[in-house]
């Protein structure tokens, strides 16, 4: 069976960055072939270029974890833009406030913050996620398509897992990683 992952943090590969740690996806990988698109702190918009960059059809199964409204889109990050596993990152109103505290002076990270604090438009953001959720979902077509999130906006259905298993690989523990692969095995 091929399984393309796509999606943010909660799908991406940890062992990029963190060698020792191996999150549900590493774990699904060992037991099929999957190829795994999905980048820490990416957006919609870059979950949207992922589809985009590879034959759908080609695979039987796409997971997908969908991500944040509220991450704006940025061609490089103020602070990740050389991190391994968040290279590729969007720029998120909680961690721009937590930087901008600790790097004063970074022109970009202030710019950022600022246009957070001023500009930001909540229904905006949600509208031009909504749509490329559709886009996505359109690309992903007839293949058979499982969503999965730790966030409880983009699907309920994990949060009871998500919630119990909080740990620090794809934002669960070790035994919230196993039930995760678990659960999608049965789904599979």
């Amino acid at each position: 069976m091929k399984i393309l992952l796509i999606g943010d943090s909660f799908a991406a590969d940890w062992t990029v960055k963190y060698k020792d740690h191996k999150g549900w996806p590493n774990l699904l990988a060992e037991k099929y072939d999957v190829t795994n698109l999905a980048q820490a702190g990416v957006g919609q918009y870059k979950i949207y270029k992922q589809l985009q960059s590879i034959e759908i059809e080609k695979f039987d199964v796409v997971i997908s974890s969908y991500t944040s409204p509220y991450r704006v889109h940025t061609e490089q990050h103020p602070i990740h833009h050389e991190d391994l596993l968040h290279g590729n990152c969007d720029l998120l109103a909680n961690d721009i406030e937590y930087f901008a505290k600790n790097n004063k002076g970074n022109e970009s990270l202030i710019a950022a913050r600022n246009y957070f604090k001023y500009h930001f438009d909540f229904a905006y953001y949600n509208t031009i996620y909504e749509m490329l959720v559709d886009k996505c979902n359109q690309l992903i077509g007839n293949v058979k398509h499982i969503q999965i999130s730790n966030l409880t906006y983009v699907t309920k259905e994990w949060d009871e897992i998500t919630t119990k298993h909080k740990g620090l690989i794809n934002h669960l523990s070790n035994e919230g990683n196993k039930v995760i692969l678990e659960k999608l095995i049965k789904m599979l």
